[in-house]
């Protein structure tokens, strides 16, 4: 590989690593007078989130209608208050979502970490229409490397385990 090839391919993956790591939030899709539509990629497929974030919404005086798409991830508002005042409370919704919950079981790290792992596994399902996320690649690889060492190196139980991890791993599978 030459020096150019390597600044290449290290340039490629830095940009696809942050593109990965973006912490983008609310972005306004659309926007007309008294309607607004956004997306926000962490409301794609999580009816939960889309409920919490319509009654936090519904709530506000000047805020007549909300609809949540989690299938394409969007959340159209419709409101009558000052467009500066809704900037205001989208930024505040937003810093609330990156908040732990009172009842979380994992500090704000442990968030960050499963949020990548989400969005990582989310582009994996994605990019492979549909066929493989990142559980099943993670038991297919437990998978070959059990059996490798069971038939190639005669290891037990080390390859055994992986095999029942594998298995673990798939049967939580719908």
């Amino acid at each position: 590989m030459t020096y150019l090839t390597g600044l290449a391919l290290g340039i490629s993956a830095g940009r696809q690593l942050h593109q990965l790591l973006r912490r983008d939030g609310f972005s306004l899709v659309h926007a007309l007078p008294g309607r607004r539509r956004y997306q926000h990629e962490d409301l794609l497929q999580n009816k939960e989130l889309g409920l919490e974030w319509q009654r936090h919404l519904a709530g506000i005086q000047g805020i007549s209608q909300v609809k949540v798409s989690p299938e394409t991830g969007s959340l159209l508002v419709e409101y009558t208050l000052p467009e500066e005042h809704l900037d205001l409370v989208m930024e505040y919704l937003e810093q609330l979502h990156r908040l732990p919950g009172p009842r979380s079981d994992y500090g704000r790290i442990g968030m960050e970490i499963q949020r990548f792992f989400r969005r990582m596994n989310r582009t994996i399902f994605q990019n492979t229409a549909s066929t493989l996320d990142l559980r099943t690649i993670m038991a297919l690889l437990m998978l070959v490397r059990g059996g490798a060492k069971i038939w190639n190196l005669g290891q037990r139980p080390s390859g055994p385990q992986m095999i029942w991890w594998a298995y673990s791993l798939l049967r939580g599978r719908h």
